[in-house]
């Protein structure tokens, strides 16, 4: 599976988890596709990410998720009109902002 990178994603993702862009996509991925699992769902994809301008591709990623994953996630962007790709950014940004919440949450736990 190929994946389009834009520089938000890709910023994004190098300062929180280092230079292997396909490692970081894939476990955004994967992350994303628990939380469809799950039940719990996960946010509705956000409009302004529909603006072809907002991550105009910088980097493709090849991955290897597998078919059952490339499938979850092929149904649910056609189910929210939108692309793989821009799916892919979406869920890496729900990702990083987990990262985030879980890092403050241990700053709060720890003072």
């Amino acid at each position: 599976m190929q994946v389009a990178v834009g520089p938000f994603t890709r910023q994004g993702l190098e300062e929180r988890l280092g230079p292997d862009l396909p490692a970081g996509v894939e476990i955004a991925l994967l992350y994303y596709v628990g939380k469809l699992r799950s039940g719990r769902g996960a946010p509705t994809f956000p409009s302004f990410l529909q603006n072809a301008g907002f991550e105009a591709p910088v980097a493709e990623i090849e991955l290897n998720v597998g078919p059952e994953v490339e499938r979850v996630l092929s149904v649910e962007a056609e189910r929210q009109h939108t692309t793989v790709d821009r799916l892919a950014a979406h869920s890496v940004f729900l990702y990083l902002a987990e990262l985030d919440r879980l890092e403050d949450e241990g700053r709060v736990a720890s003072n």
